[in-house]
């Protein structure tokens, strides 16, 4: 019984370690096209079960400023993008999204608007939680997160972030809870589309830092098959995600 019962505590502070609420760079966006049908993929930095929920959203149509109120598809329909999944997804995972195909995702559950990317610039942030919007907020960053959590934010527009100026129509302010420093909002250039074409193996910090760096991004004005896109990386001493809406 005394066995047991040391038995069952120790896995349970094993899995206790283990799991954990998505925290900043737990996926990062790898790939999108703005020409052609709308598209992009992000890689799993941690294992994900069944269940788990992650939002996309772009910055803001006017001033540049992130408001939570502004999502991909809001002019088609509520906003966000929701992805969640279907089955337990392991750690180097890439996930897809193609408007326009039958699933949508390559896989998992969708709900929310379907993603219009801006040609000429735009971002693409991946959150957690419940959101609130605070679209009359002021600059520098006038999002309202609640119980919201960022994960990533992923810049394509001009020469980077702006938190400065308050932007214009397609620059963006780095949200709170994300950073340049941390590898959680990344500048991949400033073309049409793109995709990672660096190191795919490796550990979770080391991965983010290949993936902010832009010499490591193909791009083009022209749209890019996406067969062309990374399919898979190795990431090393991956945990797992609680479960977290």
């Amino acid at each position: 019984m005394k066995l047991n019962f040391f038995l069952i505590f120790l896995i349970g502070g094993l899995v206790m370690t283990v799991q954990s609420q998505i925290q900043p760079g737990d996926l990062a966006v790898v790939a999108y096209n703005t020409a052609g049908t709308d598209s992009f993929a992000w890689v799993a930095l941690r294992d994900m079960p069944q269940g788990t929920v992650i939002h996309f959203a772009t910055a803001c149509v006017s001033n540049g400023w992130f408001r939570w109120g502004d999502h991909i598809g809001r002019s088609v329909q509520p906003g966000p993008l929701t992805w969640t999944s279907t089955n337990w997804v392991k750690a180097g995972s890439v996930i897809t999204w193609i408007s326009g195909t039958p699933k949508c995702w390559s896989e998992g559950a969708i709900s929310g608007g379907a993603p219009t990317l801006s040609s000429t610039g735009d971002q693409i942030f991946a959150y957690t939680g419940m959101i609130v919007s605070n679209s009359a907020g002021r600059a520098p960053w006038s999002g309202d997160p609640a119980q919201a959590r960022m994960v990533y934010g992923l810049n394509f527009a001009n020469e980077g972030w702006d938190n400065v100026t308050g932007g214009n129509l397609i620059t963006s302010f780095i949200p709170a809870g994300l950073s340049v420093e941390a590898c959680t909002a990344v500048h991949a250039g400033n073309q049409r589309n793109a995709f990672y074409a660096g190191p795919c193996s490796g550990t979770v910090s080391r991965l983010l830092s290949a993936i902010s760096n832009s010499s490591n991004w193909v791009t083009s004005v022209d749209w890019i098959n996406p067969n062309q896109w990374p399919v898979r990386f190795g990431v090393k001493s991956a945990g797992t995600f609680l479960i977290v809406q």
